[in-house]
């Protein structure tokens, strides 16, 4: 007998499949809601006078820099672990001052790289005076925007004002410091004069003297690009002059925020990741490079207190587990700043062990926050990283080194996945497809990874667009899920059928036994175990939940794929129609852009609105016409709370998710319409299936009848005959 039109699976499949997704959108609200509240002033970091007070240790930048000097050194805090140095205190030279020695030298700073996107040089660099630190990165083959005029630029130098005191400036890979015999040297301050001496385009060197005016330490800083790479190496030596040994810490900014990018859907994106090594009893060959699990967000780093030093490596999870920092990096939703060991890429192509260890300057990573917080959110702070050496000697007429390398690039599988010094680094870890927070665990990276793996397929060997391989890998999944999808609606239908066709038996029970409840349910187990009804078949919704991840996990991978960045939708055929003019899905990483406002405006949990976006609105149509056809009208039959839920439903589809959907990249937007449109189609053809198979259950044999058949059936195979269960019974 054909099944009939049942509401219950007209309700709950569609229920489950909004009210999953819903928490992925809500999710992506909150954190674009996280963006538009002030944070608190970080109790430590804020200012230095702050940080200082509360450093019980001997090394205090107030004491050897100017009041005028940049105040945001957290380098006052306790000092690194000292390593074991083969030196004996009385051959140290104790100073009781000592500086870096002013140089005549002025005009600009010469810049290397170039922007030309054909060249063979990948970046252009600028450099500042301030600690012969990196004013400015700008990629020559990547840009703000869709209209390539302006190019991205990863790093630059940010001036805050904190408080009622002077502007504050941090530029990237800065020398900050160094701790010589216990007296601390600024080098990043510019009040007395220039200190680093410019002797070619990014090379420089400081001289630190003595009050009397004695070289004691030349310090060799420069900067080298190779052809299309990404990579800055940053050769780096400190020479001593003495005859007698010296102890030195070595103090260093590492990356600086990277740009937010324009907070809006998704929230900030910004984190601070960083790579490691096992401890030597559980990985003795140490060329294992593992990530933290944890995406430490750029608010949370602001604003929690960590210790009260400012240290965010190592965190106590390493300090108890011996784990030994292989690169520190900062990234935005596309890009990121690490630092890493400088590794010969011949060694890493040949497979040799290489000692990863993050060279000797940074035992230790400190967060340094600068500016105070505004009415326009967490972009009135900036922060960067502070990288502490450990205690090093350096013997007489001898140097250490203290080089480093930063990759400043695309996060992208083509260029961390594919390079053999990044792969052993680890550093392709850092291309990760999740938002965190509540729907974290269902984005599972091996997962994503493999989707991202077949829309590259289908673009680059099939369809060569991006949208029409979103569209294809959405037809793609739903086919493969199809099975399953069936199996829980039929299987939801039946449970469905059963329930209503004991409705009334188990109403005549009610009425029977309303005072005896015991008696009512050992009744109402026996009535269903004669009709058949398993309430494990009210869990029919389940596989079709347990589906929920691998979508999260196309979302995510959807919105940090690189790939999509600036991939306009359709063969750019909106461009190619307008010369152009009309900017319509030209970029699948950001909204499609049907009407532009120009400036625009800020909307509270939608970021802010440019322009009149279609694709959202013809989402919301097709979840209407979903809903229009899942869910049955009113009817007298329905309770209310079935007619509540309805009601929530349509707003929930036709109006709230659209309305959270609004500033989503178009890619997603693409990808949610295809989906929901062959939902309808899918859910007409298993319904049509439905209607033809027979849903009601077959009753099971129980008592004599079952004995009987049993014996009837043994007798069979025997080939005797047996009385009937008839025959027996007359």
């Amino acid at each position: 007998m054909p099944g009939e039109k049942n509401k219950l699976a007209r309700i709950l499949v569609p229920l489950i499949m909004i009210a999953v997704a819903a928490v992925v959108v809500i999710a992506m609200g909150v954190n674009a809601a996280r963006q538009n509240t002030a944070p608190p002033t970080p109790p430590n970091a804020s200012t230095p006078a702050e940080a200082n007070a509360n450093d019980s240790t001997p090394t205090d930048f107030d004491d050897v820099a100017p009041p005028e000097s940049d105040p945001t050194i957290a380098a006052t805090s306790e000092p690194a672990e000292p390593v074991v140095v083969d030196v004996d205190v009385e051959e140290l030279v104790e100073y009781d001052v000592l500086s870096a020695r002013v140089v005549d030298q002025a005009g600009p700073l010469d810049s290397i790289g170039g922007l030309d996107p054909d060249g063979s040089a990948t970046m252009e660099i600028d450099f500042s005076t301030a600690g012969a630190g990196i004013s400015s990165i700008t990629l020559a083959r990547y840009f703000k925007d869709i209209d390539r005029v302006d190019h991205y630029e990863v790093q630059s130098e940010r001036t805050y004002q904190t408080g009622a005191g002077p502007s504050v400036s941090v530029v990237s890979l800065a020398s900050r410091a160094v701790i010589i015999n216990g007296v601390l040297v600024d080098l990043y301050s510019t009040t007395r004069g220039r200190i680093w001496r410019q002797v070619a385009p990014g090379a420089f060197e400081a001289i630190i003297e003595t009050e009397a005016g004695d070289a004691i330490a030349r310090i060799t800083k420069s900067y080298a690009l190779e052809p299309n790479s990404y990579d800055v190496r940053v050769d780096q030596n400190l020479e001593n002059l003495t005859e007698t040994p010296l102890t030195i810490e070595w103090i260093q900014y590492g990356p600086v925020d990277l740009p937010a990018d324009g907070l809006g859907y998704g929230g900030d994106t910004r984190r601070v990741r960083f790579g490691y090594l096992l401890d030597p009893n559980r990985d003795p060959s140490q060329q294992i490079v593992a990530t933290e699990r944890k995406l430490h967000r750029r608010s949370n780093v602001i604003t929690s207190p960590e210790d009260e030093f400012g240290r965010i490596w190592p965190t106590d999870y390493a300090m108890d587990n011996g784990l030994s920092l292989v690169w520190a990096a900062m990234t935005n939703r596309y890009f990121t700043f690490v630092v890493h060991p400088t590794i010969d890429e011949a060694a890493a192509k040949s497979g040799q062990p290489i000692d990863k260890r993050l060279i000797l300057a940074a035992s230790r990573v400190d967060r340094v926050v600068v500016g105070t917080p505004g009415q326009s959110g967490a972009d009135d702070q900036a922060v960067v990283m502070q990288l502490r050496s450990a205690v090093m000697t350096v013997p007489p007429g001898d140097g250490v080194d203290l080089g480093i390398s930063a990759y400043t690039g695309p996060k992208w599988r083509k260029t961390l996945g594919e390079n053999p010094v990044y792969l052993t680094l680890g550093m392709n870890k850092l291309v990760v497809f999740n938002f965190g927070g509540p729907c974290a665990f269902c984005t599972f990276q091996p997962l994503a990874r493999g989707l991202l793996y077949f829309l590259g397929f289908f673009h680059d060997h099939i369809l060569y667009d991006w949208a029409l391989a979103i569209m294809l890998l959405v037809v793609c999944v739903r086919g493969i899920l199809h099975p399953v999808t069936k199996k829980s609606q039929i299987s939801v239908q039946r449970f469905s059928k059963q329930m209503q066709s004991l409705a009334p038996k188990q109403k005549k029970l009610q009425e029977k036994y309303k005072d005896d409840p015991k008696k009512m349910k050992e009744e109402m187990a026996k009535l269903m175990r004669e009709e058949g009804v398993n309430f494990t078949g009210a869990l029919g919704c389940l596989p079709m939940f347990m589906q929920s991840p691998i979508w999260i996990a196309l979302y995510a991978m959807l919105f940090f794929a690189f790939d999509l960045r600036h991939q306009a939708a359709f063969f750019g055929l909106f461009q190619k129609a307008t010369g152009g003019a009309w900017g319509f899905l030209d970029d699948l990483s950001a909204p499609d852009g049907f009407i532009q406002f120009g400036a625009g405006f800020d909307v509270p949990l939608m970021g802010h609105i440019s322009s009149l976006n279609v694709l959202p609105l013809m989402l919301g149509f097709v979840f209407y016409a979903h809903q229009k056809y899942m869910t049955p009208p009113p009817s007298a039959s329905l309770s209310p709370e079935q007619e509540t839920q309805q009601k929530i439903m349509r707003v929930m589809m036709v109006v709230m998710f659209p309305l959270f959907m609004y500033n989503a990249p178009s890619g997603l937007s693409l990808y949610f319409i295809t989906n929901s449109t062959l939902g309808i189609f899918e859910s007409r053809y298993i319904r049509a299936h439905i209607d033809k198979i027979d849903l009601e259950p077959k009753k099971p044999s129980t008592g004599r009848k079952r004995v009987d058949n049993l014996r009837d059936k043994a007798a069979k195979n025997r080939g005797a005959k047996t009385p009937s269960y008839k025959q027996r019974k007359k």
